[in-house]
């Protein structure tokens, strides 16, 4: 449940009328925030915010389970350079046999006996007209690859932590709100019955309250069992077994700073360039580009080394089955001179493959171009609502601290109080959620930029190769 949808379900009760003993013990939590002292020097992150939330992203960065996977695609790619550069060593081959020979000759003695024979190989490429080095290029390209897809599936891992953890910061606050309508309630039962057998309170009217006791319950049984299952979601997606240390609130966020950082660092013209959505598809372009070499080798005739000692028996004219050994060294040449036009067809196709490659790569910059310009568009626009929600919230404390005092002078009446008192509760929960808003707002721009910090905790060792 992401934190936009938490504010419907959390108003009604919102509005009801609170007990005023209850309440006065809730009246100065107000959700505080870990870390809201910061003084911004970047975009902020909620991690920025909460240190405990770092440390779980610390700890992800080296054991989260989806780490695991990606990881192992990172080794398949380093195996599979080995291979290609495994062409640049000499291939060494050993074979023999063992049998029976025999020889039939017409008019002459015939003769057969046990014989062997037993050879070495050894050959390596000379000149395949650059495919050996395309392989390895492409190798290289592959390894690059697993190691741009290791750090985008980790943004994404952190993505998802950064929403549940406000998620759940938020899901303390209503479960908070919630119990207090519960007590609340509960505390009013004894007075309803008393109505109700006074004749003062209907019998509809009681048995609806009675319902609204009990669903009261009910929604916080809900509410707990949708905590429990993202607190179990959290802690899957990050690989850490501890449960995680819930803050009583979103922290504040320094607004100014947040809208001097947006207009005042002006991105890069070559930013799409570093995105992990465009390098990934430079490197299949690049890779394209490399096939098309090995493609055009396959018609030219390829050059190699190769080197061969083999010892067999062999007749000759003065005597049958005489041990020889044969040696030789020199240059080999194999070329593909008709394939049924087989090559032409693959050359076609890499060329169809870069021109869709080309097409799709302009196309993707022009949406991130859009979609960053959208972004960063709705980020001043959240920017200037949040003043708003800040400052509506401190002018609600002002007139619940006013009304709360005349309230014990005896000045305000118990409804007028309650229902300011309800009031204050709704304007602190909105201003939560729309600070969880612009916080995610400004990791979803990070993100797009691929300036987001959180590859910072990625422990693994890009030189494996």
């Amino acid at each position: 449940m992401t934190v936009t949808k938490l504010f419907p379900r959390v108003l009604p009760f919102l509005l009801l009328a609170l007990p005023v003993g209850l309440l006065h013990a809730q009246e100065e939590g107000v959700a505080t925030a870990e870390g809201s002292t910061l003084r911004m020097t970047d975009l902020p992150l909620p991690e920025d915010y909460y240190p405990g939330l770092r440390q779980i992203l610390e700890k992800a960065g080296r054991s989260a389970p989806e780490l695991v996977r990606v990881g192992i695609d990172r080794e398949v790619a380093q195996q599979r350079l080995r291979i290609a550069r495994s062409r640049y060593y000499p291939s060494l081959g050993v074979g023999g046999n063992l049998g029976y020979r025999f020889t039939q000759r017409s008019g002459e003695e015939n003769d057969g006996s046990m014989s062997g024979s037993v050879s070495v190989g050894l050959s390596r490429p000379l000149y395949f007209w650059g495919a050996v080095e395309a392989g390895v290029n492409q190798g290289e390209i592959d390894f690059e690859s697993s190691l741009l897809e290791t750090k985008e599936q980790f943004q994404a891992t952190v993505q998802r932590l950064r929403d549940q953890y406000l998620e759940l910061i938020l899901n303390e606050m209503q479960l908070r709100n919630l119990r207090i309508r519960r007590n609340n309630l509960e505390t009013s039962l004894a007075r309803r019955e008393s109505d109700y057998r006074a004749g003062r309170l209907s019998e509809e009217e009681y048995l609806s309250y009675l319902i609204e006791l009990d669903n009261s319950l009910i929604e916080i049984e809900e509410l707990e069992d949708e905590r429990n299952e993202t607190i179990a979601s959290f802690k899957r997606i990050s690989g850490v077994k501890e449960d995680p240390v819930i803050p009583s609130g979103v922290a504040p966020i320094n607004l100014d700073a947040l809208e001097a950082e947006l207009v005042g660092d002006e991105v890069a013209p070559t930013w799409v360039e570093e995105t992990f959505n465009i390098q990934l598809n430079r490197n299949t372009l690049e890779k394209v580009d490399l096939d098309s070499t090995i493609i055009k080798s396959r018609q030219r005739p390829n050059v190699s080394f190769s080197a061969s000692v083999s010892q067999a028996p062999v007749n000759t004219s003065t005597a049958n089955d005489v041990d020889t050994i044969r040696w030789f060294a020199g240059l080999s040449v194999s070329w593909n001179v008709f394939d049924g036009f087989a090559t032409q067809a693959s050359r076609r196709i890499n060329l169809l493959q870069k021109r869709r490659l080309e097409n799709q790569i302009r196309t993707n910059i022009e949406i991130l171009e859009e979609e960053r310009n959208t972004m960063m568009n709705d980020l001043m626009v959240m920017i200037r609502k949040q003043r708003l929600v800040e400052r509506r919230f401190e002018l609600d404390s002002r007139i619940y601290s006013r009304v709360k005092k005349e309230f014990g002078e005896g000045r305000v009446s118990s409804n007028e109080y309650r229902q300011t008192q309800a009031e204050f509760y709704a304007d602190e929960f909105a201003l939560h959620i729309a600070r969880a808003s612009l916080l995610q707002a400004v990791a979803d721009y990070l993100v797009v930029l691929n300036a987001d910090r959180a590859v910072d905790f990625l422990d693994f060792q890009e030189t494996d190769v």
